[in-house]
């Protein structure tokens, strides 16, 4: 039965969460590793190099699940970690509950509308031309909803970096490196170019992993009993 003395046991719930942070990074990461970006300007190039890669649907819904990860992750971490930012605690879980669903639309468009399409292609007694044509307006939508996604994501990622540099588990300074890494991802959306987006990305992906230390040691620290709370051996008389 728990005492007014006995420490809250915090540490389970900051732990999976900090290990869905991490397994969000690692599926964010693969699919830039392994498929990279579709030749967009040409659709007869982005057919081709779709059907040349199997994997393309799952990698594409592993980086949604990363999304949705992450979401997860930092809005359960946030409460824990900063309590006192509870307005910026609110906020940041609409925005992130809103980037994750612009991101699910997006890279589904991505995973199953280009990879039909390629298939679609090279099907016996298919119309090319019909098929390109479609093509061409898949790709219209994903550069309709690519910059917005990325924004949001960014806007996303510099909030939760603005939250935990309030938080007494994070130094200050880790919180706001978060908080440029997302406002340059962000800055990199509005000016629609992935040239600013991606290296502010793989900012983030570290960034990650920086918060995730200093998180896990200090809710060890939070939840360890007081020295004084330590039995110490009795002695005889």
């Amino acid at each position: 039965m728990a005492t007014p003395n006995t420490p809250q046991r915090r540490h389970p719930p900051v732990r999976a969460s900090i290990v869905l942070l991490l397994a969000g990074t690692a599926l964010y990461v693969i699919p830039s590793a392994v498929h990279g970006n579709p030749p967009v300007d040409s659709a007869q190039d982005t057919l081709e190099y779709v059907r040349q890669r199997p994997s393309w649907r799952l990698v594409h819904m592993a980086n949604i699940l990363a999304v949705l990860l992450w979401a997860g992750a930092f809005t359960a971490l946030a409460p824990v970690a900063a309590p006192a930012s509870r307005t910026l605690g609110s906020w940041l879980r609409v925005l992130f509950t809103a980037s994750a669903a612009v991101f699910a639309v997006y890279f589904s468009l991505h995973a199953f509308g280009l990879s039909t399409l390629a298939d679609r292609y090279t099907a016996q007694g298919a119309d090319p031309a019909a098929v390109l044509q479609q093509t061409e307006a898949v790709l219209t939508a994903l550069g309709s909803t690519a910059f917005t996604a990325q924004a949001m994501l960014g806007a996303s990622v510099a909030l939760s970096g603005a939250v935990f540099s309030r938080s007494h588990l994070v130094p200050g300074w880790v919180g706001w490196c978060g908080a440029v890494a997302g406002t340059g991802w962000l800055v990199g959306a509005l000016l629609v170019n992935f040239a600013v987006i991606v290296p502010f990305t793989a900012l983030t992906w570290l960034w990650t992993v920086m918060l995730a230390v200093p998180l896990w040691r200090g809710a060890t620290r939070e939840t360890a009993p007081p020295a004084s709370a330590v039995p110490s051996g009795s002695s005889g008389d």
